[in-house]
């Protein structure tokens, strides 16, 4: 066996029958080649793509400034195999729905909560939360108003820690049904 893409050494992975990749990583997930031979016949090959799955890790989020408005997106991306779905929540753990001043698209590895006309009901703490079968992820991220975090700073905190606890409780509500 043949790692075509020679991030091991020589490219050679192993030799037998079956390739053997204990301990797998994401990274691993590539292109091998199987090369057989019996002295006897010409060696024959043939590429093996080997794919890694494993659940959504959250890779980018940012607090985002807004002026009131103005357009104003808020990005989740996320790394997964299966590829993630996605779902916004807000301050009060509701679900986040489109309507006629906020849009939500979601791509293959990213969702875009897109504010088209920002209001002051626009502005607080949201919550990304991406899925598949084999686990969960969730990042949070506020849309605030420029100069608005000065001064309101152990307020601000306080709901934070108030959204992770319950952050945490739905997470392992969620985990305990699968």
């Amino acid at each position: 066996w043949k790692d075509l893409s020679c991030t091991l050494s020589n490219g050679l992975v192993s030799e037998g029958e079956f390739l053997d990749i204990t301990e797998i990583k994401r990274q691993q997930a590539e292109d091998y080649e199987c090369i057989t031979h019996n002295g006897v016949a010409p060696p024959d090959q043939q590429k093996v793509r080997v794919t890694v799955n494993y659940p959504p890790m959250i890779t980018d989020m940012k607090n985002m400034p807004a002026n009131l408005g103005k357009t104003a997106i808020l990005r989740c991306d996320a790394m997964a195999v299966p590829p993630a779905t996605f779902e916004w929540y807000r301050d009060d753990h509701r679900p986040v729905e489109n309507d006629n001043t906020l849009r939500i698209k979601n791509e293959k590895t990213r969702s875009l909560l897109l504010f088209t006309n920002v209001t002051e009901k626009h502005f607080g703490n949201y919550t990304c939360f991406a899925s598949n079968r084999l686990g969960s992820s969730n990042a949070s991220m506020l849309l605030f108003r420029p100069g608005a975090l000065q001064g309101r700073g152990a307020g601000l905190h306080a709901r934070m820690r108030a959204s992770l606890c319950v952050w945490v409780s739905l997470a392992a509500v969620l985990l305990v049904k699968v």
